[in-house]
């Protein structure tokens, strides 16, 4: 997906390790969020993941690429 001047790859991922609100660690569904600066994707600029439940309400593919452009336009005005 391309979104502004980024290109990003969203990836699904079955083993997303959190902790729970009673302390434990779980292994959850989601995404792998990567956002690089070419086309190629050779120039990482960040990645993270969103687990459902956490993140994210749903497994969805649609709600990953709005947290994936929600990210890139909080960063951007960061560095303005």
């Amino acid at each position: 997906m391309r979104y502004k001047d980024f290109y990003v790859r969203i990836t699904p991922d079955k083993y997303i390790p959190r902790v729970d609100k009673k302390g434990n660690k779980i292994l959850c569904e989601g995404f792998l969020i990567q956002i690089f600066a070419d086309k190629k994707e050779q120039g990482e600029i960040d990645n993270f993941t969103a687990a459902v439940g956490f993140e994210i309400l749903e497994d969805s593919l649609a709600e990953a690429e709005q947290l994936a452009k929600d990210f890139i336009d909080c960063e951007g005005q960061k560095s303005t």
